[in-house]
């Protein structure tokens, strides 16, 4: 009897350990690599080859891409259009001009993934990101110093337009003219840079993380994918507060004295040192290159790790022959139809439709958070800035860590993981009145309110200034006694200015009524704009839906891992980040930006070239962001419980033969026991 069951359990082993053969075909011959780069590899440093180690420098990677492409270039997109008058449209297309050299690299990085020296292709992909930085930098310190307009001399190389002035419009065309010309090179430039941003960090969002799943526990991918994407969200944050409190300095501080500049912080003209923190990314990038490129292929423990992995791929109740061919996938004319496998995986393409959404959200949030809370609440740009990292590392940073931590937590499978981003997402919509919230602005004369002896609101130019020759060109805007603001102290035609105790102080204004022989200024500069309670109450909203909205991030990575074929995740990585990119992060700061310019009441105008937009109808944004965020919030929704209910988990044969298998042993064991 014992021996029947002896060759039961051998025959049932052969089986089972002829079939792993099979699924790792060549695995068993690969040898482990020590950490070290070339012929460097001492063994005081092969304690860093390790999992832990790689996680840690992913994390630093992840810190300073969010740092400068979320962080720092979206909170310095307001001074880059005034800088180089941009409208809110043209703007966006520089934050998206990270996905633009994105869009054909990550289906090719995730396609050669499995095959190549991960680590190696991620160090290759760091130095393309120092690069693109480098060029980003270029427009500041080839181009001219900036040149503004204020209402008196300053000496220093800057125009004196604002003042009701006859010549005023001939001085100026001639200057602008060429100006504006040399911006084409320099827009080329953002755009160059950001592309090759976009280029260098697809290694790490594809292969990178793969990298992980293969050299942990099952359990604990998404926990790491956790700390990566927390510590993209917490150099995000950072990026807001640095890049914000830079833009405390002027643009050309390595080129004019601080205290030449006539302009303060809260003049609208004012344009901070933007450039100061793709400086920091540039040094950053180029350090992390040797540490990343020390990692070997495969990290020690790999085929133990290997044995105990379970599949959790979705069952769609066909065998493809072609996938278990020993060469698919070695070859680029497997990628159309390995595409078309991850395609008829209907729990993958909507989990992938569902991240969509949520990366068309973000992206247009992440690249105009900041200028939207300049614009609703009267706050200047460092303090907007300031806000949102602020926020971003509880919001962004804990929706990350506990979205990662809660499937580990629980021990959940695929299904629950896809319930929870389901879930998730959902609540967000509860916080869609936020946008509604906004400071009132003081009404602007010939916009909201007609100038005196006008019978109705003709627009800025009235019979009043109609011989100033003012222009949109800059926006300096002033208070009269009754609170009303003016555009500039041309458009309240006013020919002389004075400083008292500080601050500027305007007569003679034909525009402003005065009691005669009053010795008390017509008005004084500045738009009469403050804060108000609402701004509270619109952070501690905000913080709710960042934090929503990313407890969704990390387990969607899980779930397309779990939904896939162990030998497909870094294709279906890089297919879902190029559908994510090319329909979510590219359109949604481009969409967003055409509902802000939509509303726009005030352009800038310089000698017929329409520039950036000074001033904006905070109702009608509030509305439009609202219908905008509820729209995609609802269709992801109904995106991530479509996969949720159309999910099938694989059938259980494997675990049960293993099962079997250890039961006829204990059986076996127990027999000869008794004999």
């Amino acid at each position: 009897m014992s021996l029947d069951v002896h060759d039961q359990s051998e025959t049932l082993m052969s089986m089972d350990n002829g079939n792993k053969k099979k699924s790792r075909v060549g695995e068993e011959d690969e040898e482990i690599e020590p950490y070290g780069c070339c012929c460097f590899k001492p063994k005081c440093l092969q304690v860093f080859n390790k999992i832990q180690w790689n996680v840690f420098w992913q994390c630093i990677f992840n810190f300073f891409e969010g740092f400068i492409v979320n962080g720092v270039v979206n909170v310095i997109i307001p001074a880059l259009e005034k800088r180089y008058s941009l409208s809110s449209q043209r703007s966006a297309i520089i934050a998206s001009g990270n996905d633009f050299g994105a869009f054909i690299f990550f289906v090719f990085i995730g396609y050669i993934g499995e095959r190549v020296h991960k680590p190696k292709l991620m160090a290759a992909g760091v130095l393309v990101m120092s690069l693109g930085s480098f060029v980003f930098l270029l427009p500041h310190f080839i181009g001219e110093k900036y040149h503004y307009t204020l209402s008196e001399n300053n000496g220093i190389n800057n125009s004196t337009g604002a003042m009701c002035n006859l010549d005023h419009a001939s001085e100026q065309c001639e200057t602008t003219a060429s100006d504006t010309s040399s911006y084409v090179g320099y827009y080329a430039m953002f755009i160059l840079g950001q592309m090759f941003h976009g280029i260098g960090a697809v290694p790490m969002f594809t292969i990178a993380l793969t990298y992980i799943d293969e050299n942990c526990k099952q359990k604990m991918t998404s926990f790491y994918v956790s700390l990566t994407f927390c510590s993209a969200a917490v150099g995000v944050a950072v990026g807001y507060i640095v890049g914000g409190q830079t833009l405390r300095y002027f643009v050309d501080i390595d080129k004019v004295p601080q205290s030449a500049v006539d302009l303060t912080p809260n003049d609208p003209q004012w344009v901070g040192a933007w450039w100061i923190g793709i400086v920091i990314s540039f040094f950053a990038f180029f350090f992390i290159v040797l540490p990343t490129l020390g990692f070997p292929k495969r990290l020690p423990g790999y085929k133990e790790l290997q044995k105990t992995k379970i599949s959790e791929a979705y069952d769609s109740g066909k065998d493809d022959k072609a996938t278990t061919r020993p060469d698919f996938g070695t070859k680029f004319k497997d990628i159309p139809k390995a595409v078309w496998l991850l395609l008829k995986n209907p729990t993958f393409v909507f989990i992938m439709l569902g991240a969509t959404i949520e990366l068309l959200v973000v992206g247009g949030l992440a690249v105009f958070g900041a200028k939207l809370i300049q614009v609703l609440f009267n706050v200047d740009l460092t303090t907007a800035g300031s806000v949102m990292g602020i926020i971003t590392i509880p919001g962004s940073g804990g929706g990350m860590l506990l979205g990662g931590y809660i499937p580990k937590k629980l021990k959940l499978r695929c299904r629950g993981i896809i319930r929870l981003c389901f879930i998730c997402m959902a609540i967000c919509l509860l916080f869609s009145p936020t946008f509604l919230i906004n400071c009132p602005d003081q009404p602007i004369s010939g916009l909201d309110t007609p100038y005196i002896k006008e019978s109705g609101i003709q627009g800025l130019d009235a019979n009043c200034n109609k011989n100033c020759g003012c222009t949109t060109s800059a926006f300096e805007p002033i208070c009269d006694s009754n609170q009303t603001v003016y555009f500039s102290p041309c458009h309240a035609g006013c020919t002389n200015v004075t400083f008292v105790n500080g601050e500027k102080s305007y007569y003679n204004c034909s525009c402003i009524w005065t009691p005669n022989n009053s010795s008390v200024a017509d008005a004084i500069n500045g738009s009469c704009a403050e804060k108000c309670q609402w701004f509270y109450a619109f952070c501690v909203l905000l913080f709710g839906i960042m934090f929503f909205t990313f407890m969704t991030m990390s387990p969607v990575v899980t779930a397309i891992f779990r939904c896939v074929p162990d030998n497909q995740r870094s294709l279906a990585l890089g297919l879902q980040l190029l559908i994510g990119r090319l329909l979510g992060t590219t359109p949604g700061p481009i969409f967003l930006g055409y509902i802000i310019d939509s509303t726009c009441t005030i352009w800038q105008e310089d000698c017929g070239e329409t520039g950036s937009c000074w001033t904006y109808n905070k109702h009608d944004l509030g509305v439009r962001i609202l219908i905008w965020w509820l729209a995609l919030k609802v269709v992801g929704v109904i995106f991530f419980y479509t996969a949720y209910r159309l999910y099938k988990p694989p059938p259980m044969e494997d675990k049960s033969q293993n099962m079997d298998i250890n039961t006829i042993q204990n059986n076996a064991t127990k027999d000869e026991t008794k004999l």
